[in-house]
């Protein structure tokens, strides 16, 4: 009954993706804008202020990013065959198993495939993996 009630539903995880997207958007620009104003900056401290706004902004925006790594096949509760997989978050390990339709098994890389992992910031030991978005 408890798990029930801490269950985060596809819902939860769509709009935390959305809300990562809203900001991933405005930091990459400002990592492109500053790194092609680095190119034309006249002067050696302002060509060291903008690389370093350019880093600052990559920085701020990786952690919006998670990839995890298939493990092998598992069976998920009341939904038959599943993949298992790995992640990190906050430098701690969590790992999870949820079904991969409605892709084609023969499509997923099974073990070692990186795939765009989506977990909430309260629960994260509760991830999926979305199978849509590859990670090289």
């Amino acid at each position: 009954m408890v798990d029930m009630l801490l269950a985060v539903t596809g819902q939860d995880l769509l709009s935390g993706q959305l809300v990562k997207g809203i900001f991933a958007r405005p930091l990459l620009f400002a990592a492109a804008h500053n790194f092609w104003r680095a190119f034309r900056a006249s002067g050696r401290f302002w060509k060291l202020w903008r690389r370093s706004l350019t880093l600052l902004f990559l920085f701020l925006f990786l952690p919006l990013g998670q990839a995890g790594t298939t493990i092998g096949f598992c069976e998920a509760f009341a939904k038959g065959k599943a993949i298992s997989f790995e992640y990190q978050v906050d430098w701690r390990s969590y790992g999870n198993c949820n079904t991969y339709h409605p892709i084609l098994v023969e499509s997923t890389a099974v073990p070692g495939g990186k795939y765009y992992v989506r977990y909430s910031e309260r629960y994260p030991e509760k991830g999926r993996m979305d199978f849509n978005i590859k990670v090289n």
